[in-house]
């Protein structure tokens, strides 16, 4: 009896915890890698848009994640005075939702048919004469395995082992992130332009709501010594409500610098290849990193399914992944950079675009992302 090929997979994320739920053969043993103390996400929203769900209704998981999320029905546009520059409603065959990042990765850890294993980060990557990778350990040990997947986010190991290109690009700007519970319910998702810095709103559950700020400023600059929550209340005090209100009542508040990568081709070596952040990671503006490491994971595992460990498995994946992964990383790059602006000139030209645009062609723009099916691609 042939035994099983061993896949590792670098990075417990929702890119890794998705490849494994989708590459259902029985042909391999799946091992799944994080550095961490426990599998676990942090306390902040993500959007799941209608492309990424296709691939969750594949995996028999819709529900349970629309039944833990809020749907986006409405998107406002708005300055940070609270005047409406746009107003829309997203139309598709599944529904727009934002839920908790912990919420969607206990999902998809849930029951999974992989073996875990936290505390392990890696260290070093090297290829064996007969195709096997050796994979070192931080914590000493040492693993033989068929396949490597670098699901291991925008500050990889495994990308400097198969890219090295060094490390991601600050593109300006910092982010704070919350999540929080009101007493009020604001029933709809929106976007706050100001000068320099914006906020975003989006619907979870029963009154939670999840929100980011961003700011022009240093790579990870300090928010000391007035703190973050009084920073926040001094950059944003004066915005439209309930934006005060949401900063004011928040417990945690997360904060990154804006970050991604250029696009770069040549995601695999031997049998190891790249997966989600760590293949081509994009700042938030067009909310869809997750998704399109989701497509990412299908893609790679039906790729697999199909063509087993083999060259032509790994060049299949790259070849439907990189375009539309480049087109989302560029695009959403100029989103940012459009909604950083601090010319005045610049700024009002911005907002009477936003405004003079009709909302069914704004949705048009966005369609090609929320109408891309991969689960109907020919792999």
């Amino acid at each position: 009896m042939q035994s099983k090929k061993q896949i590792a997979i670098i990075g417990g994320g929702i890119a890794g915890l998705t490849f494994a739920r989708c590459l259902t053969t029985q042909e391999y043993d799946i091992h799944i890698f994080e550095k961490k103390e426990r599998f676990e996400e942090i306390g902040a929203a993500i959007s799941i848009f209608p492309n990424a769900l296709c691939v969750m209704d594949k995996l028999q998981l819709l529900q349970k994640i629309i039944e833990s999320s809020g749907q986006i029905k409405q998107v406002y546009l708005k300055t940070n005075k609270g005047k409406i520059l746009s107003k829309s409603e997203p139309k598709s065959d599944y529904p727009v939702i934002c839920i908790h990042r912990a919420d969607l990765h206990g999902i998809l850890l849930e029951n999974i048919d992989a073996n875990l294993y936290n505390n392990y980060a890696l260290k070093n990557i090297s290829h064996l004469d007969n195709g096997q990778i050796s994979i070192q350990f931080e914590n000493g040990e040492n693993r033989i395995f068929d396949a490597v997947i670098g699901s291991d986010g925008i500050h990889s190991a495994v990308r400097k082992h198969i890219i090295n290109d060094g490390p991601p690009i600050f593109r300006g700007y910092n982010i704070w992130r919350g999540v929080v519970k009101t007493n009020f319910e604001i029933g709809y998702g929106s976007e706050t332009y100001g000068k320099g810095q914006r906020v975003g709103i989006v619907p979870i559950k029963n009154g939670v709501y999840g929100w980011w700020a961003t700011s022009n400023e240093n790579y990870m600059q300090d928010d000391s010594p007035e703190g973050t929550k009084e920073k926040l209340s001094r950059l944003f005090g004066d915005w439209h409500s309930p934006i005060p209100e949401l900063i004011k009542n928040t417990e945690t508040i997360l904060k990154n610098s804006l970050t991604d990568r250029k696009p770069h081709k040549g995601w695999t070596k031997g049998n190891v290849t790249l997966l989600g952040d760590a293949a081509h990671p994009t700042t938030p503006n067009l909310g869809q990193g997750g998704c399109v490491a989701v497509e990412g994971a299908y893609i790679l595992a039906t790729s697999i399914q199909k063509y087993g460990l083999t060259d032509k498995s790994f060049e299949r994946y790259e070849e439907l992944q990189f375009p539309r992964s480049e087109n989302i990383v560029n695009e959403s790059l100029k989103f940012g950079k459009m909604g950083q602006l601090t010319n005045p000139i610049l700024i009002g030209l911005r907002n009477f675009a936003i405004w003079a645009i009709p909302s069914r062609v704004a949705m048009k723009m966005i369609d090609k992302y929320f109408s891309y099916r991969v689960t109907n691609l020919e792999i």
